[in-house]
């Protein structure tokens, strides 16, 4: 069974991306819909119990997809509620398997890099796409916010914890990264197929890699530095 998920996704997932690069809309409004639900009985086909949490987490995922394929009014609104309330909702695993801090004096000159770094790509970002937000460009703040806070908590937390469960967590919430910040780019700042293809991959790999964060060990890498 677990082969088979995985061949579905592999199809429903390459579907998705070639639906970008010919440009085939109809395609992706079909296979879209299915990759979330498929991500679901593989994270229910590896576990033990099934956390309420993390399916609320999928299937808020699900509903951005949703939004996003449907042209109604203010169906964009009800994306970047449906994403924002998921990525809230990520917090509750940062706070569920905090650690007491142990950071040694490199980890800490890493991380005041890798903030000053994080804060200057989120204000590029927000400033090259927030004339053309219009009316939503106070959502869209707060929806970045809302991501930029979540990434330097997952960045922060694998460096205290160094866990396969922590690697997995972060990778997921970089693909978000990317694949949001090619989402907004693409469509308020300038429309490339490249930036949809990105997207199209980055999102398919960040809830792949958050179901991996449910169902890998908390085994730690070992690992001396960042």
């Amino acid at each position: 069974m677990k082969i088979l998920i995985y061949i579905l996704l592999s199809i429903t997932g390459g579907l998705c991306i070639l639906s970008k690069v010919i440009q085939f809309p109809d395609l992706e409004f079909y296979a879209k819909p299915m990759t979330v639900p498929l991500f679901f009985m593989l994270y229910w086909f590896n576990t033990k119990k099934v956390d309420g949490v993390f399916v609320a987490v999928l299937l808020l995922c699900f509903l951005g997809d949703i939004f996003l394929l449907t042209d109604f009014k203010n169906s964009f609104l009800y994306v970047l509620l449906s994403y924002g309330v998921c990525y809230l909702v990520l917090f509750y695993f940062l706070w569920k398997n905090y650690k007491p801090i142990t950071y040694s004096e490199v980890d800490i000159i890493y991380l005041v890099v890798f903030f000053v770094i994080w804060t200057f790509i989120v204000y590029e970002i927000y400033d090259a796409t927030q004339e053309a937000m219009g009316d939503i460009r106070w959502y869209g703040a707060i929806y970045l916010l809302i991501l930029y806070l979540l990434f330097i908590g997952a960045v922060f937390h694998y460096v205290n914890v160094r866990s396969s469960k922590s690697l997995c967590f972060l990778i997921a919430i970089l693909n978000f990264v990317i694949s949001d910040s090619c989402f907004a780019l693409d469509r308020f700042y300038v429309q490339t197929i490249q930036f949809k293809v990105i997207n199209a991959i980055y999102q398919l790999l960040a809830v792949f890699f958050l179901v991996q964060f449910k169902i890998s060990s908390p085994t730690s890498l070992k690992l001396n530095k960042f």
